[in-house]
């Protein structure tokens, strides 16, 4: 074989060379060529070298394998504070920007009148870090319906207060975030809202009665338990004072009781499908005890001279229907009945 083996074919045979399966011959050329060559000799040089320990090789991949780690720890952390950041965009977006669709429950009317065929509605929130924005106003069927989008209070949506005119042209009935404010030439309080809701067919329903009972707090003096009287008709729901009523109430009489539970009664009557009578019971200075009984019958026919009294006293056109269980149809009646009542009862007090 030629000594002067070009370096191509030397790096070819030095694997076989240093396993030693080459030929003498070969051998030699290979030693010759390496004697003038510093690059094979550095390659077989290599290839003779000792293997590193295991240990080392497993310290080189636990530090790549730590570097890897420290880089994705990194990562997962810039992800985290990312989507972090972009939740809380997303909830001030929300919460002081878009907001959710007002309710009746965090809206209080300020003002509501009628300007021509034109309905006012003046508007706030009874919490201070509410506000109100995108107020509009849709007609569809007779029914106004009157919304609103609810944020945080905040230089971008500084304000709750609202004012809407709702036309009324064709309209019926006004709703404001949900809940009933107009009906029929009337604005409708919500303590008639709250009577509707109350109202149940049966007398024997304690639960029902005390919604009732719930609705009229500012009307029915307290304290009293109550009475039910079902087995029979006519069926009856009384109010009891306690013996010592007149102790817990020292600035209240009788007369006024008595006026401020008969203007209630018609209304009572007319929330219970199947009640007859309305009565209370309290106890006198004697200590005997006193009862008023306010009867379907005797409200039905005060009815139509007491509707007569408010239609003269106020400008009204108001028809008297057949029983006060009648005025229980619609929000509109039963405020009327109400007012009916009512004023009698401001003419005795």
């Amino acid at each position: 074989m030629k000594d002067n083996l070009p370096c191509a074919v030397v790096r070819d045979l030095l694997p076989i060379y240093v396993e030693g399966l080459t030929e003498p011959e070969t051998n030699a050329a290979v030693e010759a060529h390496l004697k003038t060559c510093p690059a094979c000799t550095a390659r077989l040089a290599a290839m003779r070298a000792p293997e590193p320990p295991p240990e080392a090789e497993t310290a080189k991949e636990v530090d790549y394998l730590k570097k890897v780690k420290r880089r994705s720890w990194k990562r997962v952390v810039l992800a985290v504070l990312v989507t972090v950041l972009v939740l809380m965009g997303a909830l001030a977006a929300k919460v002081f920007i878009i907001g959710s669709p007002a309710s009746a429950e965090t809206t209080t009317v300020l003002r509501a009148w009628t300007e021509g065929e034109t309905l006012w509605v003046e508007v706030t929130s009874p919490v201070s870090a509410n506000a109100y924005w995108g107020w509009k106003t849709e007609v569809e069927n007779g029914t106004a319906h009157i919304t609103a989008r609810e944020v945080i209070v905040s230089p971008i949506h500084p304000t709750a207060y609202g004012k809407i005119g709702v036309p009324l042209e064709g309209v019926e009935e006004v709703y404001l975030c949900g809940r009933l404010i107009w009906q029929e030439g009337e604005i409708i309080t919500r303590e008639v809202l709250a009577l509707m809701e109350a109202k149940t067919p049966y007398v024997g329903d304690p639960s029902a009665l005390n919604r009732i009972a719930q609705a009229l707090y500012n009307r029915l003096p307290a304290p009293y338990t109550m009475e039910l009287e079902t087995s029979a008709r006519p069926y009856r729901w009384t109010l009891v004072y306690p013996d010592d009523y007149w102790e817990l109430n020292p600035a209240g009489d009788a007369e006024t009781l008595n006026a401020r539970l008969e203007s209630a009664a018609p209304l009572m009557l007319a929330l219970v499908d199947n009640l007859d009578e309305v009565a209370w019971t309290y106890p006198e200075s004697n200590g005997q005890r006193q009862t008023c009984v306010v009867t379907l019958e005797e409200a039905n026919i005060r009815l139509e001279s007491l509707t007569d009294a408010y239609n003269d006293a106020n400008g009204t056109d108001w028809e008297a229907l057949e029983s006060v269980k009648d005025y229980a149809q619609s929000p509109v009646l039963l405020q009327r009945l109400d007012a009916i009542f009512q004023q009698a009862y401001a003419n005795a007090d």
